[in-house]
């Protein structure tokens, strides 16, 4: 009788200690998961902005893009308020996940502080664009805007 007793015992500890070990694994694959998943973003990530006093502004046309043809209206503005033209601008548009190729435009002049830039949206989801301006003088001005873009 003492030694069915020992036996469950021991039957006992070892299902414990199978247990401790499941549980201890299921965390290690949980901690895997997640490093895996945070080294899926993108790799390439421009600066969100440049320290400077300009103030830059995206308005998207029409005002809740959908997959398809359309177009930015970037305002760039000096620390005054007033517009600034003659700037060259690029855009760079790219969804939010890895494995679509950026969509690029790029605008020569503005009239009022205004450039307006076509572009075609590939997929609906959520996008960023990077605005980046080059002035006349060689200053370089960056600004990063989220945008969503919906399904016709």
């Amino acid at each position: 009788m003492y030694r069915v007793s020992r036996d469950a015992s021991t039957q006992q500890n070892r299902h414990q200690t199978a247990l401790r070990v499941r549980r201890g694994a299921v965390c290690l694959l949980g901690v895997a998961l997640l490093l895996l998943l945070a080294g899926c973003g993108r790799a390439q990530q421009a600066n969100p902005a440049t320290p400077d006093s300009y103030v830059v502004t995206l308005a998207a046309d029409p005002a809740l893009p959908v997959v398809g043809d359309g177009a930015v209206s970037v305002t760039l503005r000096d620390a005054a308020g007033q517009p600034v033209d003659n700037a060259q601008l690029a855009i760079e548009a790219n969804m939010s996940h890895a494995g679509m190729a950026p969509v690029m435009a790029s605008s020569a002049s503005g009239k009022d502080g205004v450039y307006r830039v076509p572009l075609t949206w590939t997929m609906a989801g959520d996008w960023y664009v990077d605005v980046k301006f080059t002035l006349p003088d060689g200053q370089k001005i960056t600004r990063r805007f989220p945008l969503q873009v919906l399904a016709q």
